[in-house]
């Protein structure tokens, strides 16, 4: 099944940060296309999907439901109750989270040694939603111990897949050394008409063009430096740094906490905005004190009064 993808600057999923709240924010600021954090097919099947993770709203779209598992048969009902529920632009397979938890179930980026059963899980999604006319998206890493990019991409492009998002470490790696983007452009040499989408490393919107110039890829991720700048959206589309003091940043973390209060119970976002609260104030000077006062907030209305006063100390 086609799926347009041109030249998008696309958020990228990172569990624990990537929820609604914070998909939303960074679409206002001009991400083209997000996804959800990672989601266990099995629990979806036996258990139901966690409202958390997914939640999400019109605003975001389009969105892809981002699923993970070592099933074939157990992905596939998963992505079919997920879509029946929720009507995503697309149902995304995770191969390459490569957390210990998730390696050890022997799902996503433990799949990477097994490019033909990365295949069938990829196929066996596709014929499921075929009535639906969703189509079935992948993203993945260069391989596990070693690169094996041709061998992963040549079974997944036969499958069906629509599009596939490469982050081009190994899994072994996590996030150490750097990203390989030259083998994003030969991905997309390989892919054909089926989008690319890149990820990895980039850290500001001066990069985002070099990206799509060096590499012909149909999409650029952005990660890490999404989650102590979401501004590099509006950045990317206004060509142009913008500054953002500690006023700024507090403000964006009481927008989130708001939104968040639609989906977590009240004290449960308090606690889990906290990671999001450190990276946003990465840069900042006198981050550690700032931290300090903020992390050691123990109830919801203690942070928010923490949190208008670190803003005062930008004025």
């Amino acid at each position: 099944m086609k799926l347009k993808i041109e030249r998008e600057v696309i958020l990228a999923p990172l569990a624990g940060y990537t929820h609604s709240a914070f998909r939303r924010l960074c679409r206002r600021l001009g991400a083209d296309r997000v996804y959800s954090e990672l989601m266990n097919a099995t629990g979806i099947i036996f258990r139901g999907e966690e409202k958390e993770l997914a939640y999400f709203t019109d605003e975001e779209r389009p969105i892809h439901l981002q699923l993970y598992g070592r099933n074939p048969e157990e992905i596939a009902q998963a992505a079919v109750k997920m879509v029946e529920k929720y009507r995503p632009e697309a149902i995304d397979i995770n191969f390459g989270c490569s957390v210990k938890k998730v390696l050890k179930a022997k799902a996503a980026g433990y799949l990477l040694q097994f490019p033909e059963e990365m295949g069938r899980i990829v196929k066996e999604t596709v014929e499921a939603l075929k009535p639906y006319g969703v189509p079935v998206t992948a993203k993945i890493r260069l391989g596990f111990y070693e690169d094996t990019l041709e061998e992963i991409a040549e079974n997944l492009l036969k499958a069906g897949v629509s599009a596939i998002a490469l982050h081009p470490r190994l899994a072994k790696e996590g996030f150490s050394g750097h990203a390989r983007w030259e083998r994003i452009r030969d991905l997309k040499k390989i892919a054909g008409d089926v989008p690319v989408i890149g990820s990895g490393d980039v850290r500001s919107w001066r990069e985002i063009d070099v990206k799509f110039e060096e590499t012909g890829c149909n999409g650029v991720m952005i990660g890490r430096a999404a989650l102590s700048n979401p501004w590099i959206f509006k950045e990317y589309k206004e060509k142009r740094d913008i500054r953002t003091g500690l006023k700024e940043r507090v403000e964006f973390i009481l927008e989130e906490l708001s939104l968040m209060w639609e989906f977590f119970e009240r004290e449960r976002a308090c606690k889990v905005i906290k990671a999001q609260i450190s990276q946003i104030f990465k840069g900042i000077r006198g981050k550690a004190k700032l931290n300090d006062m903020v992390m050691r907030s123990k109830s919801c209305e203690e942070l928010l009064s923490n949190l208008r006063e670190v803003s005062n100390f930008g004025n």
